[in-house]
C-alpha cells in the first residue's frame, strides 16, 4: 500500500478495509515509541471530505505536557513551559511591550524542553505552561512579561495585542494555544 494517498484508502475495497493493518508511532521525545495498529477501515473512517478528524486531549498539570503541532528547529536554550518568537535562527522570549521587534508578531512556540531543536517547540495545540495565565475559558495574549501569556489585554501605547489561545484551568496552566496571525499595535 506505499505511496497510496489517504483519499484513495475507501477506494481500495473491502479486502483491504478489514486486513491490511497499518502501525502509527509517536516519539515521546525522550526516545521511547508508542504505537498502534489500526485496519484500513480505521483510518478510512476517520478521514472525512475536509482531511483528517484530529482529537486533542487537554493535557496534565507537568509543564511542557502537550498534545499538538511541534516543530524541532532554532538554536539556543529555553524555559519549558514558556512562550517563544523564531527570529530566523535562534528562538527568542516574547514580549508584548516590544512592538517594533518581532517578539510578538513572529512565529510564536512554546517550549516543550530546554533545547529546542531536540525537545522541540509547540506552535499550536493542547499544553500546559509554567505560569497559570488566567480563569478557565479565558481568552489569553500575549504578555508584556517575557516568556509568558495573560487574560489581560496589553493597554499601553506602543503594547501589541494578539490572541495566543484559552485557557481551559484556572491553577494548572493547561491552555489551547493557537496563535492568531493578527495583531495590533496600539497608538
Amino acid at each position: 500500500m506505499a505511496g497510496k494517498k489517504i483519499s484513495e484508502l475507501n477506494a481500495l475495497g473491502a479486502n483491504f478495509a478489514t486486513t491490511d493493518l497499518f502501525e502509527i508511532s509517536k516519539d515521546d521525545g525522550g526516545g521511547a515509541y508508542s504505537s498502534k495498529s489500526t485496519t484500513g477501515a480505521e483510518i478510512a473512517s476517520s478521514v472525512g471530505a475536509a482531511g483528517f478528524s484530529r482529537k486533542f486531549t487537554k493535557t496534565s498539570a507537568t509543564d511542557g505536557d502537550y498534545d499538538g503541532d511541534v516543530v524541532y528547529i532554532g538554536t539556543g536554550s529555553s524555559t519549558v513551559g514558556q512562550l517563544y518568537y523564531f527570529d530566523g535562527t535562534d528562538w527568542q522570549a516574547t514580549d508584548a511591550n516590544t512592538a517594533s521587534s518581532a517578539a510578538a508578531k513572529g512565529l510564536l512556540g512554546v517550549a516543550l524542553g530546554s533545547d529546542t531543536d531536540v525537545d522541540g517547540v509547540l506552535i499550536r495545540g493542547m499544553v500546559t505552561l509554567d505560569h497559570d495565565p488566567g480563569a478557565s475559558g479565558d481568552v489569553l495574549y500575549l504578555s508584556g512579561t517575557a516568556g509568558q501569556a495573560t487574560s489581560t489585554a496589553p493597554a499601553v501605547s506602543g503594547d501589541t495585542v494578539r490572541i495566543v489561545g484559552y485557557c481551559l484551568d484556572a491553577s494548572d496552566g493547561q491552555v489551547w494555544f493557537s496563535p492568531d496571525n493578527t495583531f495590533l499595535e496600539l497608538s
